[in-house]
């Protein structure tokens, strides 16, 4: 493509070093759906013949549908990059056709226009994948939303909460992170088609025409920012970045759940692993991995910043790596969410034994607290009334509902034993009923709230996917 300046072909070692084909032939749908419309653009502007226009769309099409039904580029291809395996092939068939595809465009802005492409192609695969783990989880908060369940500060049981209350919690995290997918979604929405090489090009090209064709919603302002912005892929992985942290912070509570100290949750028999030399395991690799993933998803964005934070403008070969970095952060993402997903939805629970570990360490102490402060006593002196029960009763062995009535008398006057009534782990619960509490009647409330919510997002997906890619390059969405 660009042997014309030198004499000699490049070194193996150095050939075998630059070529970027292995990694991005995945991309050859953007480039040809890019290409495409490129073509059209110089016919329709007199840039180069009609019929020359016509005839590189037609094989475009052509060698779409060809590579569809094989499954891709084939990996024993010599290019360079698929955007060269893409220009070869139509060369091949057409001839001086195929050599015209070119005019007015430099690698340089088509690569940016593909994997700005690919980008929003991938945060719709990534938002469905995640509105799919939101609606299980807001199914079983709805299933469990009476389930008493061990609520937790610094791993130790603070107060019971249920179940449920704890599944819309992981449901929230992950209502921020479709925020923050589509957010990514909208700054790859740019289409730098027309910059050229990074000064604009001489031709009477149509920018508005094109950018309308691959369903961007703008076209870049500044040709040397168009080819150098990599802020969208920094987007991307940075919205992977939080959300593989909030589902490895949660995949860390289901490990600890199912380990034999606790005891209050099993993991299926399809979704979880054996030891080739002990025969009792069940291990919960899923949730493991989930973690092991989020630590190299981190890392690759890492990275990716590390490299691009020396790129002076506009382009240099560093920026490569995007799609390296980008590529495995979508295959180590959509893998566990399809992974955890599957092993969400087949947990099983042990509600009697949940209870009893959301019974241990006094959890509902504060309820004595809230007794006091209703009949005038200062917060502050009504905790510290309750912390010389909870001593008490720790000295003795037994729960603060085995005090005797002089006991709470001897703390406070003002105790008595109709106390008791609001220590145990139902009543206590079912008085969280503020806004955002965990309260069965609330839980239900949001749960339905949340269901609302998660068919809006699917259709605004949905609606999203149609108008903003191409055809072509519409993923499949949830129903």
């Amino acid at each position: 493509m660009w042997g014309g300046r030198f004499d000699k072909p490049p070194a193996d070692a150095a050939r075998a070093f630059t070529r970027s084909y292995p990694v991005d032939r995945r991309m050859y749908r953007e480039d040809i759906v890019a290409s495409r419309a490129h073509a059209a653009m110089l016919g329709r502007q007199e840039i180069i013949p009609r019929s020359s226009a016509d005839a590189l769309t037609s094989a475009l099409d052509e060698l779409l549908s060809e590579l569809d039904r094989t499954g891709g580029p084939p990996a024993t291809a010599d290019d360079e990059d698929v955007h060269s395996y893409v220009e070869r092939e139509l060369t091949a068939r057409l001839g001086d056709d195929g050599r015209r595809l070119h005019v007015a465009r430099s690698r340089n802005d088509q690569v940016a226009t593909d994997f700005r492409l690919y980008c929003k192609g991938f945060c719709l695969r990534l938002v469905t994948a995640v509105l799919d783990l939101v609606g299980v989880l807001i199914q079983r908060a709805d299933q469990e939303a009476s389930t008493i369940a061990p609520g937790f500060t610094h791993l130790q049981v603070a107060q019971p909460v249920t179940l449920g209350h704890y599944f819309l919690g992981l449901a929230e995290m992950h209502r921020r992170d479709v925020d923050n997918i589509l957010y990514a979604y909208t700054v790859a929405d740019v289409c730098p088609l027309g910059a050229g090489a990074l000064a604009g090009v001489a031709f009477d090209i149509d920018r508005e025409f094109v950018a309308s064709e691959l369903c961007f919603s703008q076209v870049a302002r500044n040709s040397l920012d168009a080819v150098s912005d990599r802020d969208f892929v920094s987007a991307v992985l940075q919205t992977c970045v939080t959300l593989t942290g909030h589902m490895s912070r949660w995949a860390e509570d289901l490990v600890i759940w199912a380990s034999p100290g606790f005891g209050i949750i099993r993991f299926d028999d399809a979704f979880a692993t054996g030891s080739s030399m002990l025969p009792q395991k069940l291990n919960p690799d899923v949730a493991e991995l989930t973690r092991a993933k989020a630590g190299a998803v981190a890392g690759a964005a890492i990275g990716w910043q590390a490299t691009l934070k020396g790129v002076p403008l506009s382009y240099a070969l560093d920026m490569q790596e995007d799609k390296r970095a980008v590529f495995r952060v979508e295959d180590d993402v959509l893998a566990s969410l399809r992974a955890l997903t599957g092993a969400l939805s087949t947990l099983t629970i042990d509600r009697e034994r949940m209870a009893a570990v959301a019974s241990l360490g006094h959890p509902t102490a504060i309820e004595i607290a809230d007794y006091l402060t209703e009949r005038g006593v200062p917060f502050r002196d009504a905790h510290a009334a309750v912390g010389r029960l909870v001593r008490l009763a720790e000295n003795r062995g037994i729960e603060l509902t085995d005090l005797n009535d002089a006991d709470f008398v001897a703390a406070d006057a003002r105790l008595s034993g109709d106390v008791r009534d609001r220590l145990h782990l139902q009543s206590a619960v079912a008085r969280r009923t503020s806004l955002g509490g965990t309260a069965p009647t609330r839980v239900q409330e949001e749960a339905g709230r949340a269901e609302r919510w998660l068919r809006w997002q699917r259709d605004h997906v949905h609606d999203l996917s149609s108008r903003g890619l191409p055809t072509a390059l519409q993923p499949p969405v949830s129903a």
